[in-house]
């Protein structure tokens, strides 16, 4: 089992050395996992690849999870606008339009709750990086597991991202968001 590294600092700059530091030292990178805790705001993160083998072909994935606050009432979900999506939107299917086209166009939106996440995502920086990973998917959920449920944001991809300014850029987008969430609330 991978072990989960745990990085704490006050500063954003001061985390991010601690790991790349730690990345770096790591000969085959193929799964890394980590528990970001940043000024009480905990992000964990994890990278995975698997090679495959004979005639499957690998595999590899990059997810961030935050915890949020119990209280906020906001549930969203931001996907790849794909070809299927716009069949479907043919025939019916919710997707909410928030007033940017650049992430109205790129990404297939569900939400509790317009209003409250086109003011979290007004930001340019913040359509900048989903831009960027327009194939990723981006929610506030609630997360089930053995041990009860608990709300989570949740950005995944399927590619291991590696790039470590990249790696930051995701972190700090989901660290702004848990700000203005718990701002919010």
């Amino acid at each position: 089992m991978e072990t989960i590294r745990t990085f704490h600092a006050s500063t954003e700059e001061e985390l991010w050395h601690q790991v790349a530091y730690d990345m770096a030292s790591h000969k085959e990178l193929l799964s890394y996992s980590a528990l970001l805790q940043q000024n009480g705001t905990q992000i964990y993160f994890d990278t995975d690849i698997d090679l495959g083998g004979g005639f499957e072909g690998g595999i590899s994935s990059t997810n961030f999870m935050a915890p949020v606050p119990e209280h906020v009432s906001l549930r969203f979900a931001l996907h790849e606008q794909g070809w299927m999506d716009e069949v479907g939107k043919f025939f019916g299917m919710e997707d909410i339009e928030l007033g940017y086209p650049d992430i109205d166009d790129a990404f297939i939106i569900k939400t509790n709750q317009p209003e409250t996440l086109k003011s979290l995502l007004a930001d340019p920086t913040i359509h900048d990086i989903l831009l960027k990973h327009k194939s990723c998917e981006l929610r506030l959920h609630e997360d089930h597991d053995e041990d009860g449920s608990e709300l989570v944001l949740t950005f995944s991809k399927d590619e291991a991202i590696l790039d470590m300014a990249e790696l930051r850029e995701i972190y700090g987008l989901l660290f702004s968001l848990l700000q203005k969430l718990k701002q919010s609330a």
